[in-house]
């Protein structure tokens, strides 16, 4: 399973580090409600699930997608 740490969800939402933080926390509490088998990582969100909460259709981003 690919994650996405900090400093993209920074990148990708345009937010400061708290609040990315913050997101991140958020979406772990989430996941682990909707999978409570599962695992999370601190400071990390599943890519997959961060994009379909955010209502991203793309599970890639390229720096160059990010920077535009």
């Amino acid at each position: 399973m690919e994650y996405y740490n900090v400093t993209q969800v920074m990148e990708i939402t345009g937010v400061k580090e708290n609040k990315a933080y913050q997101i991140i926390r958020e979406l772990n509490e989430k996941f682990k409600r909707k999978f409570p088998d599962s695992v999370s990582i601190q400071g990390k969100v599943p890519k997959w699930f961060f994009d379909e909460c955010m209502g991203q259709k793309k599970t890639e981003l390229t720096t160059n997608e990010l920077s535009q």
